[in-house]
């Protein structure tokens, strides 16, 4: 673990991510960096129902768990 935030960064919220065969849980799957070098597509599983994918930015979340 190279940081960790006090609170959650990534959480169930959707109804399909509440909803399904295992309900509220949401696990990250995969992540892609665009080209602009900030924007993180974060793919996850909802539910156990559904492949869902996130968008972010990389430096505001390196900024959130005090990184450079």
């Amino acid at each position: 673990m190279i940081a960790r935030s006090d609170e959650w960064l990534f959480g169930p919220q959707a109804p399909c991510e509440r909803m399904g065969d295992v309900g509220d849980v949401v696990f990250p799957c995969g992540w892609l960096l665009d080209d602009d070098g900030d924007t993180l597509r974060v793919y996850y599983g909802a539910a156990d129902t559904s492949v869902c994918v996130a968008t972010a930015s990389l430096i505001r979340l390196l900024a959130t768990l005090g990184r450079p």
